[in-house]
């Protein structure tokens, strides 16, 4: 099963992809104590400082680690373009993810704007330094198949995200552009969330959900047009927001369409699965795909009604989406990496990948998941619920911590004992 597209002779080293994975769930810590920490009544206030800081934690922490580290694995892997000197960038590509990250969520939360000058720079040198490298080494790859242009494209919307973010920085350190901040976060927003983490997903889904767990491929058209249609709304909405704002409500409704026809095709597919048995990475697919026909569907209601908190409901579900997904892909990835390095040394007893992070550990996130949506909707009733969800998700990602932590130990533990 693995073998189907794959180039496993240039698989990177495996610590070249775990810093990233074991640093992951460190960010949703420090999310779940800023939810802890911050004000209930202001939880669901998108503008709030404290909120600001926990999406960046979230989506530039705990899920930029994992797609970056991800990304690391897959384009030698899944798109044959081999990176040089793979441990020597990773290194300080996280050194420097890290370091912005923590620096802009404390900038936000401390309304301390005075971080932004040594967030930004750590920020654009790694996040800035990824798009560049793997957009030059994927454009050189012959074998251009639907999982290698969505790559490429979701790159390309992180390079223009990156841009957005850069004018956002500069007002936010007390410079005036003659721009409207709010249009700038708009425009920054559709492109980290819709192009470059919603366009990823999709590319992995492509080769991932076939080879993982046995489906049919998905339809030619859904591969060829899905990513591409995603980046060219991305860039409508940013041309529209400042020339023609009133066709933002419909180029949103367009992106929605089209996220919605990915979950309802992804869901087909798992349905169809040759291997009848589910474990918790093809519930936590469902759960999250389930959460974005949600989401989709929440955002079409606050168009139609003007409802603020269907707005708000659409952003949770989406980014409860995203989440599903990193932990569905972290518990193939993760155990595939050990399994197949400690093979590669010719370790006799290496472990099924089942074994690495057993199917009940994944379950008892799984389930941990599933009560943080609970948490969700209590919050439709009382923003106290705010403190429950930060509890839950501080028990969640410390679990999801410790499967990721053991599945390295496990492998150091064993690396030793190779005869090749």
């Amino acid at each position: 099963m693995f073998d189907r597209g794959l180039s496993l002779d240039q698989a990177p080293p495996i610590g070249v992809v775990l810093r990233f994975f074991l640093t992951a769930p460190i960010f949703g810590v420090v999310a779940a104590i800023a939810m802890l920490a911050s004000d209930p009544s202001t939880f669901l206030e998108w503008s709030a400082p404290s909120s600001v800081a926990i999406v960046h934690l979230l989506l530039l922490g705990m899920v930029g680690m994992a797609m970056v580290g991800a990304l690391f694995q897959m384009l030698p892997v899944l798109a044959g373009a081999s990176i040089s000197e793979p441990l020597y960038h990773a290194r300080w590509v996280h050194i420097l993810l890290l370091l912005g990250t923590l620096l802009i969520g404390a900038s936000f939360f401390f309304d301390i704007y005075l971080l932004m000058h040594a967030a930004l720079p750590s920020l654009l040198g790694s996040l800035g330094f990824v798009v560049l490298l793997m957009l030059t080494k994927l454009s050189a790859v012959e074998n251009r198949t639907p999982s290698v242009k969505g790559m490429s494209l979701s790159l390309a919307s992180l390079g223009f995200g990156l841009v957005f973010a850069t004018a956002l920085g500069i007002v936010f350190m007390g410079n005036d552009l003659g721009l409207d901040p709010l249009r700038l976060r708009d425009i920054h927003m559709h492109f980290m969330l819709f192009g470059w983490v919603g366009g990823l997903i999709m590319a992995v889904a492509f080769q991932v959900i076939e080879m993982f767990y046995v489906t049919p491929p998905y339809p030619k058209m859904v591969r060829e047009t899905l990513p591409a249609a995603t980046l060219l709304l991305t860039l409508l909405y940013a041309a529209a927001a400042f020339a023609v704002p009133a066709l933002l409500g419909p180029i949103d409704l367009l992106l929605g369409a089209l996220l919605l026809l990915f979950a309802l095709v992804t869901l087909a597919r798992l349905m169809q699965r040759k291997r009848p048995v589910a474990d918790a990475t093809v519930w936590l697919w469902r759960t999250g795909l389930s959460a974005l026909v949600a989401a989709v569907a929440a955002f079409v209601g606050s168009v139609a009604t003007e409802n603020q908190a269907l707005l708000s409901a659409a952003a949770l579900l989406y980014g409860y989406f995203i989440l599903s997904i990193v932990f569905a892909m972290s518990y193939k990835i993760v155990p595939f990496l050990v399994w197949f390095h400690l093979n590669a040394k010719g370790v006799m007893e290496c472990p099924m990948m089942g074994d690495i992070i057993p199917a009940r550990r994944a379950m008892w996130h799984l389930w941990l998941h599933w009560a943080l949506l609970a948490g969700g909707v209590l919050l439709c009733v009382t923003p106290y619920a705010s403190i429950l969800l930060g509890a839950l998700f501080l028990a969640e990602s410390l679990l999801y911590g410790a499967n990721i932590l053991r599945a390295a130990r496990l492998y150091n533990s064993l690396k030793e004992k190779g005869i090749l």
